[in-house]
This record gives structure tokens, sequence and C-alpha cells, in this order.
């Protein structure tokens, strides 16, 4: 049976953060993540990026250490995908953005890249959010190709969030993509109202929503 293949959608705060590495510890004949589709939401978009890559660069520590005391790798479905990593907007589409770095951390893990630098990457993830800003720019593209070619985890796109979605639900078969959303919805908007054809191609939309009566997501 083929694994499962999903989109993660994601503003990544502590919570994403934990969604996140549970589906990259997952077992490749189970489920594939091909696409980590960052937005704003919990914090500003240029925070989220860093988060992303943030895990990479966890993972790739502890794939070191492991393989330094002779214990199984793992992660071996992120070893054999390599996601995307696309960057969404800054801002929603109307109304204002309204962040939740109050109960995230202005860096939204609590502001660990503040009081810990050492547990941050390198600037690699500001060449990600220069590409994606400047997706037009052949030497945005260059960088983003060059990211690509290094031993990492993950492979930067130089097209924006919305269109690497579109791109993926072309060119895999009809109803074989679940996306999963955990952040706002603005990636998801932008694509369903480029190309309606191709987003229908979805399997399904798994969306971490609002409460109407309580703070928080169910």
């Amino acid at each position: 049976m083929a694994p499962r293949k999903i989109i993660i959608d994601t503003d990544p705060g502590v919570d994403d953060m934990l969604a996140m590495l549970l589906a990259c510890s997952c077992l490749p004949e189970e489920l594939e993540v091909v696409l980590l589709s960052i937005t704003y939401g919990n914090i500003d978009v240029q925070n989220c990026i860093r988060n992303a890559i943030s895990l990479f660069y966890h993972i790739e520590k502890e794939i070191a250490w492991r393989k330094s005391q002779g214990k199984p790798i793992g992660f071996d479905t992120i070893r054999k995908t390599k996601p995307i990593v696309a960057v969404g907007p800054e801002h929603p589409l109307t109304d204002d953005m309204l962040m939740a770095d109050y109960f995230h951390g202005r860096d939204g893990l609590g502001g660990i890249h503040e009081s810990h630098p050492h547990l941050s990457p390198d600037d690699t993830w500001k060449s990600v959010l220069s590409a994606a800003k400047n997706s037009d720019d052949p030497a945005m593209s260059e960088i983003a190709d060059e990211l690509a070619k290094k031993d990492a985890l993950f492979t930067p796109s130089h097209k924006p969030a919305h269109q690497e979605i579109l791109r993926l639900l072309r060119e895999n078969e009809p109803d074989t993509i679940t996306i999963v959303a955990i952040g706002p919805l603005t990636n998801l908007a932008l694509a369903a109202s480029e190309d309606p054809e191709a987003f229908l191609r979805v399997k399904e939309v798994v969306v971490m929503g609002g409460t109407i009566n309580e703070p928080g997501n169910v």
C-alpha cells in the first residue's frame, strides 16, 4: 500500500513544531510529507520560516548523534523524500493580522532563538525567505537551487507556497494528497482562487480550526 501523501500548511509555533516532528518521525511506508507550506499566523512569516528550518537543523543534529552512538538513525520519511519548504504571504488577504506572540513568544518558540542562540540554525532560513520574496529573480532561483544541492533534509523552493501546492496537485493523481492545515488558510485560499480545478484534485483538507465561544483551536 502506498504511503499517504500530505502537505502541511503551517505557521510554526510550539504546537505546529511538534506536529511536524511527529510527521517527520513516521515510517516512510506510512506517510510522505511532500511539502511544508509556510504562512504567517502565530507570529510573522520570517520567524515561521526560521522555526521550520530549525526543525530540520535539530533533526540533522539528532541524526549525527545517533550515528556517532551506533544507534538506528530513524527519520526515514524525510531522509527519503526531503520535503519541499515554500513560503507564503506575510499578511491575510483582507483583515488585519492577529498574532499569538503573547502565547508562543515573539519568535513562536518562547524566545528560544534569543535566549539560546546556539540552538538556532545558520542563515540558511534567510536565503529561503529571500528566494520566496523574489521568485521572479533568476539570482534567487539559483540560491534556492544551490541550497537544494546541499546535504539537507529539505528542498527549498523559490516559488510561492500556493503555487507549489497547485503544482503538486497537478503532478499527482487526483485524490492522493491530503492537505493538513494547521495555520491560517491564506495559502489554500490563494491556491483555490488561482486554479480551482487543480485544487479540487486534493483528496481532503484537514483543518485545525478555531472555536466560537472559547479561545484557541480544536
